[in-house]
């Protein structure tokens, strides 16, 4: 039976943000949740697993005060990083036991770091291909415009008419967001049989903004 102290207000999971540093805390046997916020992802900064304090998750009988897996930070960065969320078990299977008959606990520091926006365009009646390199990455879809705000945008076809620079479909979003989003790899076609036609007699194009997260496996 863990005796946990009042400063912790009976809870297991101990959350300090300093600035952009985060620092996590859950005693053994429990499991570790790590999430940032849309279009953010994990970075690990440090792990343990063990006891270097004795005011966290004590149990009776508990004496070994300074000892900690050799593995945690390697275990934790590898579940971890660059994945939007992350949970991890606090469990002697998954790092090992570093002090047998010892209660410990696992804390992990980290950051939200903000992932690199990717933009494609494809003009009407082209195909924009999103792709995301890595094999374990899924498309994350952060904005999505099917009109014409910008007249530089697809602007070679001369012959192509333009009534207005200001239209865009209202659906656009959601349309691409349910095509696109989770998947490693996605085709969309700019046309007004897709989305609509915002601005009737106008030479439009889509232009996409999305990021390469990680899935938690």
């Amino acid at each position: 039976m863990y005796l946990k102290l009042s400063f912790i207000y009976l809870y297991s999971l101990i959350h300090i943000i300093f600035a952009e540093i985060v620092r996590d805390l859950v005693c053994e046997d429990e499991t570790l949740e790590l999430t940032c916020p849309n279009g953010f992802v994990l970075d690990i900064r440090n792990a343990m697993y063990g006891r270097r304090n004795l005011l966290y998750c004590t149990m009776v009988g508990s004496k070994v005060n300074d000892c900690s897996a050799t593995t945690a930070l390697s275990v934790v960065r590898s579940r971890c990083n660059r994945r939007e969320t992350c949970s991890i078990p606090a469990h002697n299977n998954i790092f090992g036991d570093p002090c047998a008959g010892t209660a410990k606990y696992l804390e992990v520091t980290y950051e939200c770091k903000k992932v690199d926006i990717i933009t494609k365009y494809a003009c009407e009646n082209d195909v924009v291909h999103l792709k995301c390199r890595e094999e374990d990455s899924y498309i994350y879809i952060a904005n999505v415009l099917y009109g014409r705000t910008n007249p530089a945008v697809c602007s070679v076809f001369l012959d192509r008419q333009v009534v207005s620079n200001k239209c865009k479909a209202s659906n656009a979003l959601s349309i691409v967001q349910a095509k696109c989003d989770h998947l490693r790899e996605c085709k969309i076609k700019a046309s007004n049989e897709v989305f609509g036609d915002p601005c009737s007699g106008t030479f439009k194009y889509i232009e996409v903004d999305f990021q390469c997260l990680y899935r938690d496996d």
